[in-house]
């Protein structure tokens, strides 16, 4: 975890410098995150969900995506999902049992206007998280482990960032999104991250 903590600071730390040494122009909040608008996001985590002893088989980072819509110039609610898969013979002569892990939410976002900040916006909030949890095992044993399906809140922070804001059409309404979020109850809790490509809809 302290290793994971580590990586997302100093990726939070090496962005802010290319941003302020770059020549990104300034996003306005006006232009995307106002009343009515929408986005979708596709993300990749940085961080496995993997609690057994020697996983193998296994992706090498959660996938998922996310959409959201704007019920008022800062507020939005959001959706989204993610989904991991293992595989681990959990140290005993039954077989090879493969974990599933799909994670539904739902959102809700506070978006930050920082005008003094080029090409970067900030957001936070809240997750209501449901982790379900599916084991099969190749030849039929049950699954007698601790983990299972359990209901948890992380609230989160993260970053939106704009480098092509002098673009038009396509490519303007594109944003490079980073968060990291924090669940302290159950199984699957600890310090989780997501760098995702969301576009913007209008």
């Amino acid at each position: 975890m302290k290793k994971s903590v580590l990586v997302l600071v100093l990726l939070f730390v090496f962005v802010f410098f290319v941003l302020h040494l770059s020549s990104v122009s300034a996003a306005t909040q006006s232009d995307r995150f106002s009343k009515g608008a929408m986005y979708a996001t596709g993300q990749i985590g940085l961080k496995s969900y993997v609690k057994t002893a020697e996983p193998f088989d296994s992706f090498p980072f959660p996938v998922g995506g996310s959409f959201g819509f704007f019920i008022s110039d800062d507020l939005a609610l959001g959706t989204s999902i993610m989904y991991e898969k293992w595989c681990d013979y959990l140290g005993c002569y039954c077989g090879k049992y493969t974990f599933r892990v799909i994670e539904p939410s739902l959102d809700l976002i506070y978006h930050l206007d920082l005008p003094a900040i080029k090409g970067m916006s900030l957001f936070g909030g809240a997750k209501l998280v449901y982790t379900i949890l599916s084991v099969s095992n190749e030849l039929g044993n049950e699954y007698i482990g601790d983990l299972k399906s359990e209901a948890h809140i992380a609230p989160f922070l993260g970053t939106h960032l704009y480098f092509w804001e002098n673009s038009s059409g396509f490519f303007n309404r594109i944003l490079l999104t980073l968060d990291v979020s924090l669940s302290v109850a159950g199984d699957f809790s600890g310090i989780h991250g997501t760098v995702g490509i969301t576009y913007m809809i209008r």
